[in-house]
């Protein structure tokens, strides 16, 4: 039977024999399935195929109707599962706060709690700037996402 908690089950089995980590696995009434993961090197369209698959390997389209997707996590969307935060440390990040705040800073670690290395303005000057450390308890985020930077 056709279930998220299934298609999830089937589809971790295949990503992690190849070094990734499931984010999301998104289905509709229509049986339209997006199967989103990410990979510490990156995915390649191999992997997005080796993972399609395997999954209709399991599940047989003749005997269920289904549309299969099968990508790379979004670079734009937010974080939604911890391996994302492990995979971007040393980069940038901007996060939103439930209480609405927001922070943007480099992350330096992960366990319950996010550390963000962030840019202050040094007090009483208008150009120099200090780097600190923030801690962030996980249960405060609302949103996290990869600031992407052209240079």
């Amino acid at each position: 039977m056709l279930t998220k908690e299934n298609i999830s089950k089937v589809a971790i089995e295949r990503i992690t024999e190849l070094g990734g980590f499931l984010v999301d696995v998104k289905m509709n009434a229509n049986n339209a399935i997006t199967i989103h993961f990410d990979k510490h090197d990156g995915v390649l369209i191999e992997d997005c195929i080796s993972v399609t698959k395997h999954v209709e390997s399991v599940f047989d389209r003749d005997d269920q109707d289904y549309e299969l997707s099968v990508c790379s996590a979004g670079l734009s969307e937010p974080f939604k599962v911890s391996e994302q935060y492990l995979k971007n440390i040393g980069k940038e990040v901007s996060i939103k706060l439930k209480d609405g705040k927001r922070k943007s800073g480099v992350i330096k670690f992960f366990d319950e709690n996010l550390i963000l290395e962030v840019l202050k303005k040094k007090k009483g000057s208008k150009k120099d700037y200090a780097i600190e450390e923030i801690i962030i308890p996980i249960d405060q985020i609302k949103e996290t996402k990869l600031k992407i930077n052209f240079k």
